[in-house]
């Protein structure tokens, strides 16, 4: 039932061939970039479905039977506001058979980043505010389900508002999470485990602490939402917030004065009020006094 809402077809495994022929054999007009976590190429399958497809160099000699619970996991990364998994594509060395790369296809997300269509190219067409409050729901939901949606949970997200994507229907997509995989071939802690967290904590706190980790990049990506503009600095973070922080208390015209013209144009005092609420409890120095997310979905439908 999920997978029909979702309106994707099954996971599945794709074939090196397959991989090949959707990317015309890796033509260079298919590359989308390359980061952390591999290289990015567009691909049109035999259906004529668009696909995201990232390749994984292995750094470590393993065959394919000792990365299939992380497939499992990958299979199940299936959310409304996740670009979704469709399937994966082992390629092997031929002397020994171990996996020399891996090839996760993704669903595709046309409509740009959602920095785009607030700071960036789609300057001419600003988000209003009722999408932008839709698109904090939409990327609160995704990291919801990244927490507890799915065992074990995915931490430590490292969430930009460059990574959270807008499909046909302007609905919300992160594009990039910390897949276990990835941190596992980069010799890095797994299962969401923070390579800053201490190794005195529980495992229980440790999760809490990786939890708010997200909360806060959360809520840079909302204070980018409310001031209209790309951040560069953690100064000109500390300066907004602070600035956020005094207007709450102040007039309407003090909010006003801190936040994207396009945003006081279109929303009210208190719908404005609330955002920035939320946005300045989620940079809260210290990880512990940060909401969860349950409180942030709760506040957020306030905000509408």
């Amino acid at each position: 039932m999920k997978l029909g809402a979702l309106g994707l077809p099954p996971y599945r495994t794709f074939s090196l061939e397959e991989v090949e022929e959707a990317t015309n054999n890796f033509d260079t007009y298919a590359f989308m970039g390359e980061g952390s976590q591999g290289q990015m190429y567009r691909g049109r399958l035999k259906d004529g479905s668009l696909v995201a497809i990232r390749c994984l160099k292995m750094k470590r000699s393993h065959s394919t039977q000792n990365f299939m619970h992380h497939i499992e996991l990958i299979s199940k990364l299936r959310h409304r506001h996740l670009v979704s998994a469709l399937g994966h594509c082992f390629e092997c060395y031929l002397d020994d058979s171990s996996v020399s790369r891996i090839f996760l296809v993704f669903e595709y997300v046309p409509n740009g980043t959602l920095r785009s269509w607030i700071s960036g190219g789609h300057a001419w067409q600003k988000l209003q505010w009722t999408h932008r409050i839709a698109a904090a729901i939409g990327v609160a939901k995704g990291i919801q389900f990244l927490h507890t949606g799915i065992v074990p949970g995915v931490y430590s997200n490292n969430l930009k508002i460059t990574d959270v994507l807008l499909d046909q229907n302007l609905v919300a997509k992160i594009s990039s999470y910390n897949l276990p995989l990835l941190a596992e071939n980069k010799g890095m802690l797994v299962h969401g485990t923070s390579s800053g967290a201490s190794k005195d904590l529980s495992t229980s706190a440790r999760i809490n602490q990786d939890q708010k980790v997200d909360v806060y990049d959360f809520g840079l990506i909302l204070l980018e939402i409310i001031v209209g503009r790309s951040l560069t600095s953690k100064n000109e973070v500390r300066v907004l917030k602070d600035q956020l922080q005094a207007s709450i208390t102040s007039d309407d015209t003090a909010r006003s004065s801190t936040v994207d013209p396009v945003v006081r144009r279109s929303c009210s005092d208190q719908s404005l009020k609330t955002m920035m609420e939320i946005c300045v409890s989620c940079l809260l120095k210290n990880p512990a006094d940060r909401p969860s997310v349950e409180d942030i979905l709760w506040n957020l439908h306030f905000s509408q």
